[in-house]
């Protein structure tokens, strides 16, 4: 009896890590690979330079995540005129202040299937005054999925 006993515990125990991998492969609870999609700029809504623009007062190292009329007339100071549709389109936008010198180095939108991501990067560069650096961009409406924006910066090389 204890010889079955035995047998059966240790062909359980040999099984077990394949049930893991069979019952784990049906579960997947991952929100997908990020690909890059995308992004607009104010130039491409009718602003001929992207850097016309600023934050209001009061809205200086932040980011916003705009997605009315009003919210971008409350926020952004543009110096040119643009027209986004809201109902189709999303403005991801900031500003960040450092105590040297800095500049904007790269950005990128990657979404999943649960959300979307713009990673904004900065770079250090040879001016000691502060600097104020603005970024956005413009994307298209997903349906239900949640937006972040994150900051990085790159050291220089």
């Amino acid at each position: 009896m204890k010889t079955k006993k035995l047998k059966l515990l240790t062909t359980l125990l040999l099984l077990l890590p394949l049930c893991v991998v069979l019952l784990g492969a049906g579960c997947d609870d991952d929100d997908g690979e990020y690909t890059e999609i995308e992004l607009y700029k104010f130039s491409d809504f009718g602003c001929e330079n992207d850097n016309q623009w600023s934050l209001n007062t009061g809205y200086y190292n932040d980011n916003y995540i705009i997605t009315s009329q009003e919210e971008f007339e409350e926020i952004v100071n543009l110096k040119c005129t643009v027209d986004i549709d809201f109902s189709n389109y999303t403005l991801l936008i900031g500003s960040k202040t450092f105590g040297s010198g800095a500049s904007l180095y790269d950005e990128k939108v990657e979404e999943n299937n649960s959300e979307i991501v713009y990673t904004v990067t900065f770079r250090e560069d040879d001016s000691q005054a502060t600097s104020l650096v603005n970024y956005h961009v413009v994307i298209e409406n997903s349906s239900g999925k949640d937006i972040r924006i994150e900051e990085a910066f790159k050291e220089s090389e």
